[in-house]
């Protein structure tokens, strides 16, 4: 099983191979009950996949990015039953704390350049307000909670963009791809809930872009050199060479 989880081609086909059973289930009612299978297989094998393969330079990053993974997998059970209150604001507030623990993980010590993430921000405050005005009539007692989760996903692309220099590039990348992804199906999930009920052939793509988002974060983590670790550790090298 180790094995699986250390050779990416070999994972990666296991898990679109589960991605796509998961969709084809959703497509087909009578199989929802094995959709708490299929669904949380998906983001089990992403957990799987980080466990085997991290090289993180502190415990702390690799707490984060396991709890963000947890709290997905239990709001993906949640969801799966979204119809119901109770279950659809458990699942929502999971997918919210999994947010943010992902923007922890994203996170890193470099003092921002709000000139430079002047156009991010209005990017992501027009998105923000434009979208709440679509689907604010259809809310009703969801307000709160839609802004909340929207605030935590437009945060989400923020630190994104931000790992840029102090990441390589294909981590970078990739994690920004997922992210968008991830927004490509909130949009999709909103307009689907609280516009328009049969929006862009919600039942496929809301989860295969969903799958998408996760799988291209985590694999992009695992692929993260710190640049700054790195130089810090070269020049520690360095000084004591000199001596």
């Amino acid at each position: 099983m180790v094995a699986l989880f250390k050779n990416v081609y070999l994972f990666s086909t296991l898990f679109f191979l589960v991605l796509f059973t998961d969709i084809l289930m959703k497509l087909n009612s009578e199989m929802l009950i094995y959709r708490f299978v299929s669904k949380s297989l998906v983001t089990i094998l992403l957990l799987g996949y980080y466990l085997v393969n991290n090289k993180e330079q502190f415990k702390i990053k690799r707490i984060f990015i396991i709890c963000a993974l947890l709290f997905f997998l239990a709001g993906d059970v949640f969801l799966i039953l979204h119809t119901q209150t109770v279950c659809f604001v458990i699942g929502t507030l999971c997918f919210i704390f999994g947010k943010v623990f992902y923007i922890f993980r994203f996170s890193n010590k470099r003092d921002f350049n709000l000139y430079k993430l002047f156009p991010l921000l209005a990017f992501c405050f027009i998105y923000l307000v434009g979208f709440l005005i679509l689907i604010y009539k259809n809310l009703d007692s969801y307000f709160f909670l839609i802004l909340l989760y929207l605030f935590a996903a437009m945060t989400t692309i923020a630190f994104a963009y931000l790992r840029k220099g102090d990441v390589n590039l294909i981590s970078y990348n990739w994690v920004l791809i997922g992210v968008i992804f991830s927004v490509l199906s909130d949009n999709i999930t909103g307009f689907r809930l609280f516009y328009d009920n049969d929006f862009a052939y919600h039942s496929i793509t809301i989860m295969l872009f969903y799958g998408l988002f996760q799988y291209f974060v985590v694999l992009g983590i695992v692929k993260e050199t710190n640049f700054s670790f790195v130089k810090k550790k070269f020049y520690t090298k360095f000084q004591i060479g000199r001596k």
